[in-house]
């Protein structure tokens, strides 16, 4: 389970990566596309295993129609890098993809799946057979109760059992719920243990398991909506026109009511194509044919190539930037943050506490040379940019009822005359008495934890 007050601090920190990474998105043009082709390796994804189906595994189809829509991208746009995150058969969690994506700088995620329903099951009889029955006959009462079987035998039917393709066909195209916030919190924080791979008939590699509803969760989701969202929706439209041209019946842009993960952990407009139902017998045979996936790649790579048109014939106007820093800092302020999330953190001990109250000793470690500092503790300023000395300044803390784990961060406003910032701090639990060496920079914060035992 995430601790909120990790949480909070680590989504603001992640949307304003968005919005600088939005900020970059406006002043250029398309430059990288990312590919991701659904499952892999162990991960099947859904199969064709209805009467009559080709059994086929949704993890090559998605890898057939990915290697061809990365060669039509690369031909249609030479001056655009594009990467797939997979180009044979391997597994990949969500963030592995994710990371692809975000390492590599993408301005668009293109994710290829198949879509599947769960089958029903019909029967049919296939002819007859025998079977043995008994017939019981009871004769005499009490201790003279005496039951008799008599064998006889009938004929019945026999049936056989099977799955019924669906009746559903047709390319939809599926888009990051911007009302969900608990994956983009997992895909922060890295809480991969959590993660569990759907690959029954109706797997799409999503699960959903946290809801949050406060206030700051929604008005960042909105952000991220602003930012990512409308890109998203128009890269979306486009495909879906493009489909329409074809044969395809064109199912529209949809939203999951459980948030599709890896579209959720990556920091661009990003899109999941369901090209056609595995569970259905047309689209199974059109999926699996060199001219349907063919067809499926050139319509994609034909709204790719629109929606790069139009970004790049709608530039941000000179004063885009600054509307981003001023959508950064009213962020910052409506959601109450400490200027510290700007920063990454770094533990550097857990200290255990025995007893609820406790006091700490700051001072400046080494040479005397004006470092300033900031103190937070459980995310709320205690110290506002405070010199460090040769006296201590000191701090008297008590635990947090409900929270078994007590952070205290220390920011650096400055790194004195001789970087970094330096501190010394000392601990003083009744008896007990614990010296840590903190360093901070404009980089990071050093952050301390104190665990009640």
């Amino acid at each position: 389970m995430l601790n909120a007050k990790y949480v909070v601090p680590a989504l603001l920190s992640f949307f304003l990566c968005c919005l600088n990474a939005a900020d970059a998105q406006n002043s250029r043009s398309i430059k990288t596309i990312i590919v991701d082709a659904g499952h892999g390796g162990k991960d099947y994804g859904a199969t064709g295993s209805y009467e009559g189906g080709l059994g086929s595994y949704e993890k090559n189809v998605t890898l057939a129609i990915s290697n061809k829509l990365v060669a039509a991208l690369r031909k249609q746009l030479p001056d655009v890098k594009i990467i797939p995150t997979r180009t044979t058969d391997v597994y990949q969690s969500p963030p592995e993809k994710a990371d692809i994506a975000n390492n590599n700088k993408g301005d668009l995620f293109i994710c290829i799946h198949a879509d599947a329903v769960d089958l029903k099951t019909g029967r049919r009889q296939t002819g007859t057979h025998q079977e043995t029955r008994y017939k019981v006959k009871v004769t005499g009462k009490g201790k003279k109760k005496k039951k008799t079987s008599t064998p006889y035998t009938v004929t019945v039917a026999t049936y056989e059992y099977y799955k019924i393709g669906s009746q559903r066909a047709g390319t939809s195209i599926w888009l990051f719920a911007a009302h969900k916030t608990s994956d983009k919190i997992k895909a922060l924080m890295k809480n991969e243990e959590d993660e569990e791979m759907n690959v029954t008939a109706s797997s799409d590699s999503t699960y959903n398991s946290i809801d949050f509803s406060a206030p700051e969760y929604r008005m960042m989701a909105k952000v991220h909506a602003d930012r990512y969202q409308q890109k998203s929706i128009k890269l979306a439209t486009f495909i879906d026109q493009e489909v329409d041209k074809t044969d395809r019946n064109a199912l529209g842009i949809n939203q999951r009511q459980k948030g599709i993960w890896v579209l959720q952990a990556t920091n661009m407009p990003a899109v999941l194509i369901e090209t056609g139902f595995i569970t259905n017998h047309d689209d199974e045979r059109y999926l699996n044919s060199d001219k349907g996936q063919q067809e499926l790649a050139e319509s994609i790579a034909d709204a790719v190539k629109l929606y790069k048109e139009q970004v790049d014939n709608n530039k941000a106007t000179p004063g885009a930037n600054v509307e981003v820093r001023k959508e950064e800092q009213r962020i910052l302020k409506e959601a109450g943050a400490g200027k510290y999330i700007t920063r990454t953190s770094t533990v550097l001990k857990k200290i255990g506490i025995s007893q609820a109250d406790f006091k700490v000793d700051l001072y400046d470690d080494g040479d005397i040379d004006g470092d300033m500092v900031s103190v937070y503790y459980n995310g709320k300023l205690i110290v506002d940019n405070k010199k460090l000395t040769d006296k201590p300044l000191t701090l008297s803390l008590t635990t947090a009822t409900g929270i078994k784990e007590n952070e205290l961060l220390i920011y650096a406003e400055n790194e004195g005359s001789i970087p970094p910032n330096t501190a010394l701090m000392i601990v003083t639990e009744g008896d007990n008495r614990t010296e840590v060496r903190i360093t901070a920079d404009s980089k990071k914060n050093g952050v301390i934890v104190f665990s009640r035992k």
